[in-house]
């Protein structure tokens, strides 16, 4: 450990003393440990480590920067469709877009990304971090040199689902019970339990109802599946050709009910698919009802071809093993799969998983056809404990190094393949810059639990992603809260190499917070929980606003079909129609970030400027300043306005905007109230031709570092030291 980690380990340590004395209070020590580093740290691990005497351990692994050569996202597969509602005809995507977000390391060490694909009802978020605060695999790999691409599938996290178009919600929204008893050491008490979940050590938790890691592990839980499996399976094709044809070659890795992804963009993609790792695939069992075509529910290649099912014959084996089920491989002579031939297949099963003791089944299967298949289980390499979620785990890293041992001993360069010698940071203009941050990460607020007939599910949980830079020059955090039915992805930029908002405020020593409004983005919408949901969003109803722009500084054409505008269209979420309900959670969520992170600024734009009065009126002692770009004034809603004369406050407006007229009144409402006001004209301070999405135009970065001045100029740092 260096001498700086020491430092901070001593310096929490003495902290802790002062909280356990009463002399600091809670958020005080949650606020100051994160200012040391500890960021992304749940409260209860923190505390908990600290009582075992872990501040040094804490401070280790609070100590690696990562550098980011870049950070970004895009979506593949966005497709128009064009439909009639209403007698109108309107133009939307049709709902089997993919969304990947990446990071590329300042020092990429292995020739091939690492494509992480998440299972069943969850999402990106089970690669990026863990329930208790610690970091996940995708930045675990970053440290080790890998590029890392993290997938939303279709109907999952930032790829909207929608009933119009994917077919009616699940008839139940996640259960706290049912995830508890499957993937936490409380399937051990389950009447059916086996041996092997009874093994079950790493959870980082009691795994209990009620356990913050629970909650944290749920509140990323959605379930909503295109259906049936075939048309969600030829969506993953499709956009997994896609995705590698636009990266280049990479190695697959899949999760439970991912698993089919990796091998369906192999028999599109060979050449492109390095290798497969395929973690507790629910497509271990060859031929079953979910895989008859062997693995998958589409046809692979076979040679000799096939035309139909009953072409291929199968035969029964009866392992001895205990544990394994029968399973059923082809009978001899087996038909090879040529398109898997060159694709090194590994699959992982951890020790203490109801997937124990490992996949016979399909490792054979995939031999028989003449791939090279391997069955990596855990226990053998001396890694033990682990269940279903075992990326999530306490073990989590010790995990990985098995996993990453086996690709870079299998998955090796080939001599002549140009994308090796030319990694993918390399072929894209960042107008940013690299990315040096101390942390970087998620955890999610505001979740209630809900009783239903059915179980305890979730409500009003909203996704906070962080990026903390190595140095920080600002003392507050901002807090970044997209507009209507958007979500964060409108702070990272658009088109993937594009920088936004949140790269430039962590490039200038801001500790910034990206939030996904309730039902929105990363935060699952269920109606269960949220109520009735607004239709799909049309084109039409955002490229007006687009063409307002002067053309030279316009989001490409700011026309439907125009690439630009379809990956903001991709994005687009719809709206809970229950505004009161929408307003408490969000209201809610963001005083427990508040109360998480210590005084900041919130900076919010469009319909999310209600959110920054309600949030700001609730706890105007942890509001340093509220920056309203393009939302609307205090009108109609339940603030308290002496709590808003608490700090300054700046209405943004772009020159071309729609909605400039309505601003004077909101400005002049708040000043009759005694507060400070700005009315921020970005013409007045030289940045010209915006319209309402000013964070995506092309001078993004120029209206971004006039805000920037405004709150260096009117928001000042705490000079008092509090106890």
């Amino acid at each position: 450990m260096s001498l700086k980690q020491e430092s901070a380990a001593h310096r929490l340590e003495e902290l802790y003393r002062r909280y356990t004395d009463g002399r600091v209070s809670r958020r005080a020590f949650l606020g100051r440990a994160a200012a040391l580093g500890f960021t992304g740290i749940s409260a209860s691990r923190l505390i908990g480590t600290l009582e075992a005497g872990g501040a040094p351990a804490l401070a280790a692994e609070a100590g690696k920067p990562l550098e980011l050569a870049e950070w970004s996202f895009f979506w593949v597969g966005v497709e128009r469709a064009d439909r009639r509602t209403g007698g109108n005809a309107e133009s939307i995507v049709n709902g089997k877009q993919m969304y990947v977000e990446y990071l590329i390391p300042a020092r990429q060490r292995y020739a091939y990304p690492i494509v992480l694909v998440h299972g069943g009802g969850g999402q990106g978020t089970d690669w990026m971090g863990t329930p208790d605060g610690r970091r996940g695999w995708s930045s675990l790999l970053v440290e080790m040199g890998f590029a890392v691409y993290i997938v939303d599938r279709p109907g999952h996290g930032r790829s909207p689902f929608h009933p119009d178009l994917h077919g009616p919600f699940p008839a139940r929204a996640p259960q706290l019970e049912t995830i508890s008893a499957r993937f936490t050491p409380q399937a051990a008490k389950q009447p059916n339990a086996n041996q092997f979940v009874k093994l079950h050590t790493q959870w980082p938790g009691t795994g209990e109802v009620g356990s913050p890691e629970l909650t944290q592990l749920v509140a990323a839980e959605g379930g909503s599946f295109i259906s049936p499996l075939a048309d969600a399976h030829l969506a993953w094709r499709k956009n997994g050709a896609q995705l590698l044809d636009k990266i280049g070659p990479a190695v697959i890795m899949t999760h439970s009910a991912g698993g089919p992804f990796g091998l369906l963009v192999a028999q599109a993609r060979p050449r492109h698919v390095k290798g497969l790792v395929i973690i507790e695939g629910a497509n271990a069992n060859p031929f079953s009802d979910q895989t008859p075509w062997g693995l998958t529910t589409l046809e692979p290649t076979y040679d000799p071809p096939v035309s139909r099912l009953e072409d291929i014959r199968k035969k029964t084996v009866t392992p001895s093993e205990p544990g394994v089920a029968p399973y059923q491989i082809q009978d001899e002579p087996a038909r090879s799969l040529p398109n898997l031939m060159d694709i090194p297949v590994a699959f992982v099963t951890a020790e203490a998983s109801f997937a124990s003791p490992g996949a016979p089944g399909a490792v054979a299967y995939l031999k028989q056809a003449g791939v090279k298949a391997e069955d990596l289980r855990l226990a053998e390499s001396g890694v033990h404990g682990n269940g279903h979620m075992m990326m999530v785990e306490k073990n989590n890293a010790d995990v990985l190094k098995v996993v990453t041992k086996w690709i870079t001993k299998n998955v090796k360069p080939d001599s002549d393949d140009h994308t090796a010698a030319a990694p993918a940071a390399a072929k894209r203009v960042v107008d940013a810059g690299p990315l040096k941050l101390a942390d970087q990460g998620f955890f999610w607020v505001g979740a209630e639990p809900v009783k239903k007939d059915y179980g305890t599910i979730l409500a009003g949980q909203m996704y906070i992603q962080y990026l903390i830079p190595a140095q920080v020059k600002f003392p507050h955090p901002i807090v970044l809260i997209h507009g209507g039915g958007g979500q964060m992805t409108h702070y990272f930029g658009i088109g993937d190499g594009q920088a936004g908002w949140a790269h430039y405020f962590a490039m200038a020593g801001y500790k910034v917070y990206l939030m996904d409004r309730v039902g929105h983005g990363r935060s699952p919408y269920h109606p269960d929980a949220l109520g009735p949901i607004s239709p799909v969003f049309n084109f039409a109803s955002v490229t007006g606003e687009f063409m307002r722009a002067d053309p030279r500084i316009r989001v490409g054409s700011g026309d439907a079909g125009d690439p630009l505008i379809n990956q903001f269209q991709a994005g687009q979420n719809s709206i809970p129609t229950d505004n009161a309900l929408a307003r408490r959670l969000v209201t809610r969520g963001g005083v427990e970030l508040l109360e998480k992170i210590g005084p900041s600024i919130l900076l919010t734009h469009s319909m999310g400027g209600a959110f920054g009065w309600l949030i700001a009126s609730e706890r105007p002692d942890l509001i340093k300043a509220v920056i309203c770009v393009e939302g609307g004034g205090v009108s109609g809603l339940n603030v308290k306005m002496e709590s808003l004369k608490k700090f300054p406050i700046a209405f943004v407006t772009a020159e071309l905007s729609g909605l400039a007229s309505q601003t004077p009144a909101a400005v002049q409402s708040l000043k009759d109230g005694g507060c400070a006001v700005t009315d921020f004209q970005l013409k007045d301070h030289g940045v010209l031709g915006n319209s309402h999405f000013m964070m995506l135009e092309a001078n993004r970065r120029q209206s971004c570092d006039a805000i920037r001045g405004w709150i260096e100029k009117n928001v000042k740092a705490d000079t008092k030291k509090k106890a």
